[in-house]
């Protein structure tokens, strides 16, 4: 498919900023977001790449708690899904400044860290007031997201009404490698590295086991993991191309897993964070041509088309995302692109609702 829509775009957005909690929920449990990483400004350089690996380093400033985000399309590997650019409280000072900007914590990501937030309970703090200068007070937002997750793990710790985030993972670009201890798996090391084994808390956690490479039943160890055609992937993906694959007007296809995490304040006060699992489908579709001459056999040809979308050349509106109504950017025909809703789990406070999309009638090209 194309870029996610502008229509798409709006009704998240206006659900966003003036749907019920039940309407938000169900937007952001169905609907494709790959957030981004965030900003880490608020840490200096030594501080984020100096000290020992799985390092935990709180975001102590209200400032640098609250974004405002704007939604728009992804236009490379999750093609199909939306993402959102951020704002600070200091770059959108006023109301009249915010206007279609949904306000929301939000914890960002660095590699081999772990980083912290804690929310502020709406009954003692329903206003959230800025320590910068001139900058607009808002309403303690009630949406949470944090960076994307590509084999991160995320914690939620404490009590409902005031929950401790943490985000651990690491860019397997980077040259660092996971400090795991024998037998141990990434999703234990950074239990390990959270230091919390010893909490009366509730400690709900994702990693990603749960959303991007799956854990094989009684793994020895953390290459132990489920793989579908040689890569690493997840049950519920596996199912999903398993399911294409018999599609003889399918070729060239590939299922890859991945999965984002939201938070939601209810009415009464409490926080409840989700783990919303995607899978990203490439495919080429097979067209079968068939040419009529008179005095010899027909001619068949077997085309392998994809769909036209923005190329790497392309001009940008003033929040960044692609501009397809100007000129100057190229389109280019690619592989067919869409993301697909496989499911969400949720997992604070306690172990909570697990549901599974039904995929059996879904049309994904």
């Amino acid at each position: 498919m194309p870029l996610a829509s502008q229509e798409t775009v709006d009704r998240v957005t206006n659900v966003l900023l003036n749907g019920t909690h039940q309407m938000k929920q169900a937007v952001l449990r169905s609907t494709p977001i790959a957030p981004p990483h965030g900003d880490v400004s608020m840490f200096t350089n030594a501080q984020l790449r100096g000290g020992a690996f799985g390092d935990k380093m709180k975001i102590t400033q209200v400032d640098d708690m609250i974004r405002f985000i704007k939604l728009g399309p992804v236009e490379r590997d999750f093609v199909g899904a939306l993402t959102f650019v951020t704002q600070t409280p200091a770059q959108l000072p006023s109301v009249a400044s915010r206007l279609g900007w949904v306000p929301c914590w939000f914890l960002p990501w660095f590699s081999g860290k772990i980083l912290k937030l804690k929310i502020s309970d709406v009954a003692t703090s329903p206003v959230i007031n800025f320590a910068g200068l001139g900058i607009a007070p808002v309403a303690n937002p009630s949406l949470f997201f944090t960076a994307g997750i590509s084999g991160c793990s995320v914690f939620a710790i404490g009590a409902a009404a005031t929950p401790s985030l943490y985000h651990g993972g690491v860019d397997p670009g980077s040259g660092v490698a996971m400090p795991l201890l024998a037998n141990e798996t990434t999703e234990a090391a950074w239990r390990r590295l959270l230091g919390r084994g010893a909490t009366v808390k509730f400690v709900g956690s994702v990693g990603k086991s749960d959303y991007v490479s799956e854990l094989n039943p009684a793994a020895a160890d953390d290459t132990d993991r489920l793989r579908y055609n040689t890569f690493k992937t997840t049950t519920l993906a596996q199912q999903l191309e398993q399911r294409l694959e018999v599609n003889p007007n399918l070729t060239k296809l590939t299922v890859a897993p991945w999965g984002a995490v939201f938070g939601l304040r209810d009415a009464a006060g409490h926080w409840g964070f989700t783990l919303v699992k995607h899978a990203s489908v490439a495919a080429r579709k097979v067209t079968i041509v068939t040419k009529k001459r008179l005095f010899r056999s027909d001619k068949v040809t077997r085309l392998e088309r994809g769909e036209v979308r923005p190329s790497t050349t392309v001009v940008r509106d003033a929040h960044g995302f692609v501009d397809l109504t100007d000129p100057g950017t190229v389109l280019s025909e690619q592989d067919h692109r869409t993301c697909v809703n496989l499911g969400y789990s949720e997992f604070f406070p306690g172990a909570g609702v697990a549901v599974v999309r039904n995929l059996t009638n879904t049309q994904i090209f």
